[in-house]
């Protein structure tokens, strides 16, 4: 369980979507920017301070004074960056972080997963697969350490992180059910942002 006061969030808003055409970070759903909607949910999740992370070379969003902007160090290497910003930049004992183009998901998510995290120890789903969910996970700070080592490479890859996370027992595996999988869905193309109201 986390304490008050102890969970900082990240809306890792830097990939280039390609497919997409467009930055995802400012898609409008529901009549409100994906970025936005992705800082009120870590809000409702108990996140005190919420930022938003992109790339050094991205077009600055319009944020408002109290959400700070968090940028990658490395550029060209994927989401691990992101993680490693947030985790940076992370004054708390844990940091839940989300992507921008996840818009199924609820506070409760972080709830659920908050109730396995222990002092140092963050939390994250894992699926039927095998395969984790690193972008819709609560970290512990501690586990800044190894993000930044990863950043040299060769091995950017979120999955590997995760896998030495847990090895680490800096992170629990939490075994997701088929039934919850909607709630990670990430929307990559102009179609399914259709297909789901958006604009």
């Amino acid at each position: 369980m986390i304490p008050q006061g102890q969970l900082t969030g990240a809306v890792l808003a830097g990939g280039e979507s390609r497919r997409m055409g467009r930055d995802k970070a400012g898609l409008v759903v529901g009549s409100q920017p994906l970025w936005q909607r992705q800082v009120q949910l870590l809000r409702a999740a108990g996140a005190g301070v919420v930022g938003v992370v992109r790339r050094p070379d991205q077009p600055t969003l319009d944020l408002p004074a109290d959400i700070p902007l968090w940028q990658d160090a490395v550029s060209g290497i994927g989401p691990l960056a992101g993680v490693h910003a947030g985790l940076t930049a992370c004054q708390t004992e844990w940091l839940a972080v989300v992507a921008t183009d996840m818009p199924r998901l609820e506070a409760g998510w972080f709830h659920w997963l908050g109730g396995f995290c222990s002092p140092g120890c963050g939390a994250m789903a894992r699926r039927s697969d095998g395969l984790h969910e690193p972008l819709a996970a609560i970290y512990p700070q501690a586990a800044r350490a190894e993000a930044a080592r990863r950043l040299a490479g060769p091995n950017f890859s979120l999955q590997a992180l995760a896998d030495a996370l847990i090895a680490q027992q800096l992170l629990v595996s939490v075994p997701l059910p088929d039934a919850d999988l909607g709630q990670v869905e990430n929307w990559n193309t102009p179609a399914e942002l259709r297909l789901n109201g958006g604009d």
